[in-house]
């Protein structure tokens, strides 16, 4: 059996349970490889990780191998537009296999700042265009009358995400939580007796990182972790560390349980930035995928003045 018919196979069978129980719990939300660049996403208050503001453009291929595998694109920016107080927004595009996901965010965040530390208050307000293409299905029965191939659907729903985060120039924690409202997604309401339910679930995410510096700041590594829970769903982490060299030459290597090893490199270079990753896949489905790759690449629109305890363990 060929890899495309495999994947088709598990989709059509994923989306035949869903609808015919009429409720769906919502897959994990899309985890990205780039340690250090990914923050904003995952967690609002980390408008307060640079007092620069950056615009960034990412992408995120998985399964390289499949057809209808993950892709994931996101397009970021964000600005402290006082020294308390920031602002920003993303776009972000989640494909794999017969869904499709179109993410609108603007978020906010209040800082309040001490000697020792600042801590930052984020919320973000989110628009998402789920949608689901029936036209793709590959079925066994052409005939077969309880799955219609001629219907597409999709909706738009609101929903939030809310976080804090605890920072200076030697340390960050973070603590968020996404899709706050637990948003239910209703398909074919017009064309079926019993339509379909997709419901999102909370999930929380756990953050943190520590500096190491080399006496003349040239040399700096960080040991990072991320903890992702949600209910229903396995309990994941990343922990690994990153390494930059004169705040220009960016490299990480970490473990993401029950799924990758994972290897990226980045370098900056006066305003821009680009970094890749790859991941080295640890479970069975590496006899059929070759791996993911993620490429991001920035730029920030000021030049950094000075490194103070507001800086985050960042380029």
């Amino acid at each position: 059996m060929s890899k495309n018919k495999y994947l088709h196979i598990i989709t059509v069978v994923l989306v035949l349970y869903g609808l015919s129980n009429y409720d769906l719990n919502a897959q994990q939300l899309p985890h990205f490889r780039n340690p250090f660049f990914n923050l904003y996403v995952q967690n609002p208050a980390t408008i307060a990780v640079s007092d620069v503001p950056d615009i960034m453009l990412e992408h995120r291929s998985q399964w390289i191998g499949f057809s209808g595998k993950p892709q994931i694109s996101t397009l970021t920016g964000k600005h402290l537009f006082r020294d308390d107080m920031g602002a920003g927004a993303y776009i972000m595009s989640d494909n794999y296999g017969l869904t499709q996901k179109l993410d609108f965010s603007l978020n906010f965040a209040y800082i309040l700042k001490t000697e020792q530390f600042n801590l930052s208050f984020g919320l973000a307000w989110t628009l998402t265009q789920y949608k689901l293409k029936g036209t793709e299905i590959s079925i066994y029965d052409p005939n077969d009358q309880i799955i219609n191939q001629n219907m597409d659907d999709k909706t738009w729903k609101p929903d939030a995400n809310a976080g804090l985060f605890i920072y200076n120039k030697d340390f960050y924690a973070g603590f968020s939580i996404l899709q706050l409202f637990k948003t239910k997604y209703t398909f074919f309401q017009s064309t079926n007796d019993i339509p379909g339910l997709i419901r999102d679930h909370r999930h929380f995410v756990i953050s943190g990182a520590y500096n190491i510096d080399s006496e003349q700041d040239i040399h700096k590594f960080s040991p990072f972790a991320n903890l992702y829970l949600v209910s229903s769903t396995p309990f994941k982490f990343d922990l690994g560390v990153n390494y930059t060299y004169n705040s220009a030459l960016l490299s990480s290597l970490f473990l993401s349980k029950s799924d990758a090893l994972v290897f990226s490199v980045g370098y900056k270079y006066d305003r821009f930035y680009l970094s890749y990753s790859f991941d080295f896949v640890l479970t069975r489905i590496r006899t059929v995928s070759s791996g993911a790759h993620e490429i991001c690449v920035g730029i920030y629109l000021s030049q950094k003045q000075s490194s103070t305890k507001d800086s985050s363990p960042m380029f």
